[in-house]
């Protein structure tokens, strides 16, 4: 899942495994797989690096078929750093 903004400054979760296109036409263009079709305030290319990250992320879990335990894994808060990443506290006892 990654986020992005409707073009009516309104964040919203989409599921990337579902993108079938993403088109500029000047205003970026989500089609989904489903046919429905979202207008966001991202350009093409920070799309494709938020599905990429996504992928990243997920790859060691669908190649080892390891359960996601998300008591381990923590949302940025930082908008330039928009990914879950690992929460290296909690494994220290913090």
């Amino acid at each position: 899942m990654i986020e992005v903004t409707r073009i009516n400054d309104d964040p919203v979760v989409i599921n990337a495994e579902l993108i079938e296109m993403i088109e500029a036409r000047p205003d970026t263009i989500i089609t989904m797989t489903t046919g429905k079709k979202i207008i966001v305030a991202e350009s093409v290319s920070e799309v494709v690096r938020r599905v990429i990250e996504y992928r990243q992320i997920i790859r060691p879990i669908i190649r080892t078929n390891v359960p996601l335990d998300f008591t381990e894994y923590t949302v940025v808060e930082d908008p330039q750093a928009d990914v879950i990443e690992k929460d290296r506290g909690a494994k220290e006892g913090r």
